[in-house]
């Protein structure tokens, strides 16, 4: 504990920073746009702006759906009216109270108007002049029944047939426990949209941190942060940003004590021990088998063994990461018909896995007598482009696991139907096929 006459410097003094890099900010400067953020953000916007009367968004704690929330609402104009409950602990009549307070009425808090009615009214009146009413309510999942019960209510008004009230619920993933209860049945049923906000992959993390060490004003991020540390602050923060903060700025304390001009390990182990955090440290062994296992020798590659009219015409070794497959002169594997379009399909290499890809191809892509927009090969898989016949051949994808992004296409308008399919079919279907159906 810092004694009281002693001033705590910031920990910016000394590192170079305009500002503090890992402070709680509502700072634009500040905001890391990561994919699934920017996805949450669209969601959000997609459940006001549609039918839908209903979203809910989940994530753990300190995963910034707060920070989101805040700047959906500063985006909304006048043609919508926000009332945003924070607080867990609140009763039904409190719960109507604060609604009403946001919604710009002044009730005291012993007032014995019913409150519920007075609500239901003006949501009605907003409805009647055009105006959307949407109510957020945060940590919902803390909430006590009595109050998701007058949400419910809330949810089930309408003028003229049309529900009059928005509903935007951000909780812990145990919120989906507390919807799917008998007593939430009416208000989640129907298609309710729900998004799972997830946490930062490790290069996520490096990227979040570089991005707010640059908007606090530091040139060379590296120079602050070494890379090398970037592994243990994601594994000791789960990746989730509000702990990221938490260790930086507890490591850049400890290294401003240690006079140094950047983290050092020793300064986020000292963070790490603060924080309580030292089961969930990377061992030094877990380094030294990935050290090894760089050094391995890597998979044998797989190749490519094409036969046009029966004949084997050439094979083609996988040996980079992407080959494109088409008519066109910069095709790596270029087939020369009037069926094969100019970019007709890619493999990539995608982990030990290649995936063959039709990229919207005229005629599609026929793999093992089945139509394919997507799969993880896997040895001696027969592909059928236009006339041409690719066998894949690589041993080691043997036991590759089927891929949940596999995509299979039964059929679509104009499409050649695979064998056993009727000619007639216009179903369009995704997903990896289920053997057991």
């Amino acid at each position: 504990m810092t004694p009281p006459d002693v001033a705590v410097l910031p920990i910016s003094t000394g590192f170079g920073l305009a500002t503090e890099p890992f402070a709680d900010t509502a700072d634009d400067a500040f905001f890391f746009p990561s994919d699934q953020h920017l996805r949450a953000l669209e969601f959000m916007g997609h459940s006001l702006w549609t039918k839908s009367r209903l979203g809910v968004v989940t994530a753990e704690h300190g995963c910034g759906k707060s920070l989101l929330i805040k700047r959906l609402l500063k985006e909304l104009d006048e043609r919508v009216t926000v009332a945003s409950v924070q607080r867990e602990h609140i009763g039904p009549r409190e719960f109507l109270l604060e609604i009403l307070r946001q919604f710009g009425f002044t009730l005291a808090d012993e007032d014995k108007t019913d409150r519920r009615r007075l609500l239901e009214r003006f949501l009605a009146h907003q409805a009647g002049t055009g105006r959307l009413c949407l109510v957020v309510v945060e940590n919902a999942q803390s909430m006590h029944p009595s109050v998701l019960e007058e949400l419910r209510c809330l949810a089930a008004v309408e003028h003229d047939g049309v529900r009059v009230v928005k509903i935007l619920l951000l909780g812990q993933p145990s919120l989906n426990l507390v919807l799917e209860s008998p007593r939430m049945v009416e208000l989640v049923s129907g298609n309710v949209s729900r998004f799972s906000l997830a946490t930062f992959t490790e290069d996520q993390t490096a990227a979040y941190v570089a991005h707010r060490l640059r908007a606090a004003g530091a040139p060379n991020p590296d120079g602050l942060m070494p890379y090398t540390l970037l592994p243990q602050i994601h594994a000791c923060s789960l990746g989730v940003p509000a702990n990221i903060n938490k260790l930086c700025s507890r490591a850049f304390e400890h290294a401003r004590e240690e006079g140094a001009g950047s983290v050092t390990s020793s300064a986020l182990d000292k963070a790490i021990e603060d924080l309580g955090w030292v089961r969930r440290r990377l061992r030094v062994e877990n380094a030294v088998l990935e050290q090894v296992a760089a050094l391995a020798p890597s998979p044998s590659q797989g190749k490519l063994v094409i036969t046009m009219q029966g004949e084997v015409e050439r094979e083609v070794s996988l040996k980079s990461d992407r080959l494109l497959v088409g008519r066109g002169e910069e095709a790596d594997v270029r087939i020369d018909s009037v069926f094969i379009s100019r970019y007709h399909a890619l493999i990539v290499r995608d982990g030990n896995r290649d995936l063959l890809l039709d990229l919207g191809s005229t005629n599609g892509l026929v793999v093992n007598s089945r139509r394919i927009l997507r799969r993880a090969l896997r040895h001696r898989d027969l592909i059928q482009v236009g006339p041409a016949r690719v066998m894949y051949i690589n041993e080691q994808a043997n036991n590759v696991q089927p891929d949940p992004g596999e995509t299979l296409c039964f059929s679509r308008p104009g499409f050649p139907a695979a064998a056993g399919e009727e000619q007639d079919a216009t179903l369009l279907a995704f997903g990896r096929l289920d053997p057991s159906s």
